[in-house]
């Protein structure tokens, strides 16, 4: 009897059966064939997602696709980019205000249950499932009830490990995107865990290779790909894992045109879940200060995104992603036609380019005794009664502007 199994599963001694794909596009000779090695597990990986095998004729798989599912977040996907109809359209449901402190105490709560599950695997203990859900629902709560809050608040925390902060950014970004894609509650939550666990192998990797701050040998930076394996491998010891987080953490380095890794996957052969990630841990990689780089402004990190369509992302994802976080993201800093200086604090959903914002500096880019509030929906003229607009973004740290203690003044 013919069983569906995901690629990321195979092993030496099943017998392939059938394919996700006519034989006729795969370089595979026979129709039905025993797997002898890893080369040919490295081959159904590139052309396929799942498989059909046959315990009968080989070894079983200790893990079986779920038939209900059908890969229904991959159909979703395509039909939604290609029509635009959603399945959950979100609606706001508390300002960003009343929703900040909620917002600060998912994202605190979690970055230390992040903290705590990645130390144990460090101390050789399997990952705790469970930990890893109680850090990931208030968080989507909180997401669901107001999406800005959460990424604004996001920009503000003190980035004090950025292993684990950057896995909390990667969290948010991601379940803000799955939002604007209006996936169901429960795919969120799933999508939520994998980018937050996207990195989790890097805890099997040298501390003097993830702390070099010099570029990394060849053989270095071998060592840090295999992170990618390494979680693919700590994942699949945890009992009742869900496939959608397997695939985040096995395909978020893969990209569009096939130059990624492990796999070397092309095009919709990247699992639609890899795809989001990879556009999620890009972005914040580049918004980021880490060990190798300055960080650079998220409109310009956009930018580039944008420019790489079709060639490390698809386009129609790119093009969806900029419409979820905007122009100008929340929480980026901006500078106005005024000559003054503001934070993004919210998107609007029918003309990104008129958000709130929070004024920090005035137009001689003194601080503000009192930061004032500018939507510019409403407020479409500055002091001397010109349009007010925005002139252009800044990066992080812009004119000594310490995000992080904005909300204290």
């Amino acid at each position: 009897m013919e069983r569906k199994v995901s690629t990321l599963e195979l092993k030496i001694g099943m017998y392939v059966s059938n394919l996700d794909r006519p034989w006729l596009d795969t370089p595979f000779l026979l129709q039905g064939f025993k797997i002898e090695d890893d080369d040919d597990i490295s081959s159904l990986k590139k052309h396929c997602e799942y498989v059909f095998i046959d315990p009968d004729q080989g070894s079983g798989a200790d893990r079986y696709l779920d038939e209900t599912q059908e890969l229904h977040i991959k159909s979703y996907v395509d039909d939604f980019l290609e029509g635009g109809k959603k399945k959950v359209n979100y609606e706001e449901q508390q300002s960003e205000f009343l929703e900040l402190p909620a917002a600060e105490s998912a994202l605190e709560t979690a970055t230390n249950k992040v903290a705590r599950i990645m130390d144990n695997i460090k101390a050789g203990d399997n990952l705790d499932l469970t930990t890893v859900r109680e850090a990931v629902q208030p968080v989507l709560e909180s997401m669901i009830r107001n999406s800005d809050a959460l990424l604004w608040m996001s920009e503000m925390r003190k980035k004090d490990e950025y292993t684990y902060s950057h896995s909390m950014d990667n969290c948010a970004l991601g379940l803000a995107f799955g939002r604007h894609l209006g996936f169901y509650k429960e795919d969120l939550r799933n999508i939520g865990m994998g980018l937050l666990l996207m990195d989790v192998g890097k805890v099997k990797v040298p501390d003097e290779i993830l702390n070099k701050t010099t570029t990394l040998t060849k053989e270095e930076f071998i060592e840090m790909k295999n992170h990618v394996q390494y979680g693919v491998d700590i994942l699949k010891k945890v009992s009742g894992i869900n496939e959608t987080i397997i695939s985040i953490v096995s395909s978020h380095h893969e990209r569009y045109d096939g130059s990624g890794y492990p796999n070397g996957l092309e095009g919709k052969r990247v699992p639609v879940q890899g795809r989001i990630a990879s556009i999620i841990d890009c972005y914040t990689a580049m918004t980021r200060e880490n060990k190798y780089r300055k960080a650079i402004a998220p409109h310009e990190a956009l930018q580039t995104m944008y420019n790489w369509r079709n060639k490390y992302f698809q386009a129609e994802l790119i093009e969806q992603f900029l419409q979820c976080i905007g122009v100008y993201p929340t929480g980026s800093l901006v500078e106005m036609s005024s000559g003054e200086v503001g934070m993004i604090m919210s998107q609007n959903k029918t003309q990104r380019l008129k958000p709130k914002i929070m004024m920090l500096l005035d137009e001689n880019k003194k601080q503000y005794e009192t930061n004032k509030i500018v939507d510019l929906m409403t407020e479409a003229v500055d002091s001397s009664g010109l349009e007010l607009t925005i002139l252009r973004g800044l990066e992080a740290g812009a004119y000594g502007i310490d995000t992080t203690k904005v909300l204290e003044e």
